[in-house]
């Protein structure tokens, strides 16, 4: 679809969810790599309209049904300290749209006064992130995970993703038996980068079922998630350091806490990253120690000991998850994250691994970072 068809597309599912409405304006919002995002302008207010990306949710419906029961929830939790932005109903009570294409939209409201963070600038914002996910954890605790539908089905199954990854390699290298025109897959195989990422996936193979395997053996339960916890998914104040809530609630859903915890720490702690042969990466101790503390502080009573146990395994896992997603992506041609090169799917993947050894290499003081902040926690709890 064309960007002239797009903006009407989207001006006409506008004008349905607020028909009251003289003028609407629009204009592109945020960074995202999956839907496609606007900031409606209207008299009545600024709202937030997406167009979700249905080759990645199969069933917007089913988003909506469990923004919705969150929503309910939470109006029910008096005592709740968490705010979320709020899914909006069109005039026929439906909180899903579809255009003439059958392409889904939602609007939401949008959040004021607020602002993303890229990257972090101290630890006092990394303990206020830490702070926004344990209150989401805290206030949706009690909620059953049953009643949520699965969005992303394949959520952080991280052996899932190695086979997508090995399928992917499989169909990259029998296009290269086809004519050198027909695609670009088979030579991206046989890249010398592609070879070293597959070789420091292929090290770490025992790692990748431990807790997909953990949550079969019923030894982690699942509880309700948000999925995608990473930064540009936490508003912040404009004019402090002082976390408002969580956005992007596509992926809200059963989960395993130590996912999120881990996906977060993934993103607010890489310092450093670079693409190339050599691409850097630095997990920051102290943003690591900052946030977890901020995390502990409210939420460390979710956690005993043998779920504990599985905090730094996931921590370790998620940016090997991660890799084979970008990896996979990389060789079947960019068709699920949005790229503005041809290679950086592939520098994303390295920067990701580069993260893991990090981890690895620093694993001895995560572990006590973990046992600190978890041990202060309980103990204010």
């Amino acid at each position: 679809m064309n960007n002239t068809i797009m903006e009407d597309a989207a001006k006409r599912v506008a004008r349905r969810f607020l028909p009251d409405e003289p003028e609407v304006r629009l204009r592109p919002l945020g960074q995202g790599l999956i839907n496609e995002t606007r900031l409606v302008e209207a008299r009545s207010g600024r709202f937030v309209l997406q167009r979700i990306n249905g080759a990645v949710f199969a069933d917007p419906e089913a988003i909506a049904a469990n923004l919705l029961r969150v929503q309910d929830w939470l109006r029910g939790q008096a005592h709740a300290a968490v705010r979320l932005p709020q899914l909006l109903r069109a005039a026929n009570g439906e909180a899903t749209l579809r255009d003439a294409d059958g392409h889904a939209w939602r609007l939401m409201e949008y959040i004021e006064n607020s602002r993303v963070l890229r990257p972090l600038e101290n630890r006092t914002q990394a303990a206020e992130v830490g702070r926004a996910l344990g209150r989401f954890h805290v206030a949706l605790a009690e909620l059953d995970p049953g009643t949520l539908c699965l969005t992303l089905p394949d959520l952080h199954d991280t052996p899932r993703c190695k086979v997508n990854l090995e399928s992917a390699l499989a169909s990259a290298r029998q296009a290269d038996t086809k004519p050198a025109d027909t695609s670009t897959r088979g030579a991206r195989a046989a890249e010398a980068a592609v070879m070293t990422a597959l070789e420091h996936i292929e090290a770490r193979a025992a790692l990748i079922p431990t807790l997909q395997q953990a949550r079969m053996d019923r030894i982690l339960l699942p509880s309700v998630t948000h999925g995608d916890p990473k930064l540009d998914n936490v508003l912040f104040a404009r004019d402090a350091d002082r976390a408002l809530c969580l956005i992007d609630l596509d992926t809200v859903q059963p989960g395993l806490r130590q996912h999120d915890i881990a996906d977060c720490l993934r993103s607010c702690c890489n310092r450093v990253g670079g693409g190339g042969n050599a691409p850097l990466a630095n997990f920051d101790l102290n943003l690591c120690r900052a946030l977890l503390g901020g995390y502990a502080e409210l939420a460390a009573p979710l956690f005993d000991r043998t779920a504990l146990a599985f905090l730094y395994p996931a921590i370790q896992l998620i940016p090997l998850e991660l890799a084979m997603r970008f990896l996979a992506d990389y060789l079947q041609g960019d068709r699920y994250f949005r790229v503005h090169s041809p290679r950086q799917n592939l520098d994303k993947t390295l920067i990701q691994l580069a993260l893991v050894a990090d981890i690895e290499a620093k694993r001895g003081a995560i572990e006590r970072i973990i046992s600190d902040c978890f041990t202060c926690g309980q103990r204010r709890a």
